[in-house]
């Protein structure tokens, strides 16, 4: 199995420094919510917060490496760690919507067992808003009535989706948003040069993570060419299949980032609340409204892990869509 080192990331350190100390005072709880700041890379910040948990002599924030739960845990060995999260259904070969109830019901086993070692025993579910409702109150009972020496991590983007009774049972600690400038600093780090970074940064709403994940499928360069090919396509040099094949080479998540960026810089144009609008843009209300719908409609027909709907065929809806709205004539 390959080594897995902890990844400590400069703007997660008072979460983590916060999580050391209550362990070291003994007031950790036995259960957290840990909101986080970005969609990305929450696998090994689960990873990284029990490593550093786990460890017998962590210092300033960092794990130790060489005790017997850093080499369990970079091994992938440690018997009293356990995660659950979406796993890629054995027909469809898509990953699943949601996370099962019998994932939570066998990590509930697996917790209820008696611990291996002389530490924690820590079950990780991410992404928790995934978990049904059927999920949520397996796993409720366990939190009312918590196992001793038993840390359960619920790790989140959107914690609104969490039932409230779930989160009512969990201290939460928040990881807030890295500034623009630590956020450059880190990507300059990954060998991203300035430029790069900054125009990748905007893309990503100002997510570091999710930066570095556009840069790496090259995004800019996959924005400039839809630029280019979808207007032709808004003036009937190209179909919607030909311009949606285009982008089926990229993953899903990027296509539908891209989709909708496009969507709303001509709503703020049909609004008129963008800088290069034509004068008297804002008045075409009708306009700007059905392109409200189009992209409140088009985030759902794009999700095709959850819907089980052709990708392609719902891509050229949504784009034939666009076009009907751009270049209809209102009365």
């Amino acid at each position: 199995m390959e080594q897995r080192n902890p990844s400590l990331l400069p703007w997660q350190g008072d979460v983590l420094q916060h999580a050391l100390q209550l362990r070291n005072e003994q007031l950790l709880p036995h259960a957290v919510l840990v909101d986080t700041c970005s969609d990305h890379g929450i696998d090994d910040l689960a990873h990284t917060l029990s490593m550093l948990l786990l460890c017998d002599n962590p210092e300033n924030r960092s794990v130790c490496g060489v005790c017997e739960a850093c080499r369990m845990m970079s091994a992938g060995t440690y018997a009293d760690y356990s995660m659950v999260t979406l796993e890629h259904d054995s027909k469809t070969k898509k990953l699943n919507r949601n996370i099962k109830i019998e994932q939570i019901r066998n990590l509930i086993h697996e917790v209820s067992l008696t611990r291996r070692y002389d530490r924690l025993k820590i079950a990780a579910v991410y992404p928790a808003e995934s978990m049904n409702k059927s999920s949520a109150n397996a796993l409720l009972k366990t939190l009312e009535e918590p196992a001793p020496r038993v840390l359960i991590l619920l790790l989140t983007h959107n914690r609104g989706r969490i039932p409230v009774t779930l989160r009512s049972r969990c201290q939460t600690w928040t990881i807030k948003p890295p500034s623009s400038s630590l956020s450059l600093e880190w990507l300059s780090n990954q060998g991203i040069d300035a430029a790069t970074a900054a125009r990748h940064l905007q893309f990503a709403a100002g997510d570091p993570l999710l930066a570095l994940h556009l840069q790496q499928q090259d995004y800019a360069s996959l924005v400039e060419k839809f630029k280019s090919r979808l207007a032709t396509f808004l003036r009937g040099g190209l179909s919607a299949s030909e311009l949606s094949k285009g982008l089926l080479s990229s993953e899903a998540a990027i296509t539908r980032r891209l989709i909708e960026m496009t969507l709303n810089a001509y709503c703020y144009q049909a609004s008129g609340t963008d800088s290069d609008a034509n004068e008297g843009a804002g008045e075409d209300r009708g306009r700007a409204m059905r392109l409200l719908d189009l992209r409140q409609r088009a985030q759902l027909q794009l999700q095709v892990e959850e819907n089980n709907l052709d990708f392609q065929l719902q891509l050229e809806d949504v784009l034939i869509s666009l076009r009907q709205i751009l270049t209809r004539r209102l009365i």
